[in-house]
């Protein structure tokens, strides 16, 4: 779940990368970039000192999905690789199926 936790925050961190970066970005959707790029990191920490585990991991799964969500409307304002979103999307099932799969593990 730690590990979740610290990926959630670089995946955001990327949304910092594209408002810097992205020309086609309007002054104000620059701006949302920016304060989208640091919620998974705050979510990210707060899963760290939540108590069950199973709160946690499903915190982090829920970052993963908001950040793929913001992903998808981040593609729809500029042009991102052709590869990004299907990579994405790869990578958050995998990670919300092994986040998932922890709470499960620790009932068993």
């Amino acid at each position: 779940m730690t590990y979740g936790a610290v990926i959630l925050s670089f995946v955001g961190a990327l949304h910092w990368g594209f408002a810097m970066t992205l020309q086609r970005l309007s002054t104000t959707q620059r701006q949302q970039a920016y304060a989208w790029s640091v919620v998974p990191a705050l979510l990210a920490w707060l899963a760290l000192l939540l108590e069950p585990a199973t709160w946690a991991s499903f915190l982090v799964v829920a970052g993963f999905l908001g950040n793929y969500w913001r992903d998808v409307c981040l593609a729809r304002l500029a042009t991102l690789p052709n590869w990004y979103l299907p990579l994405r999307l790869r990578l958050t099932a995998v990670a919300c199926v092994c986040l998932l799969a922890l709470p499960a593990a620790t009932v068993l």
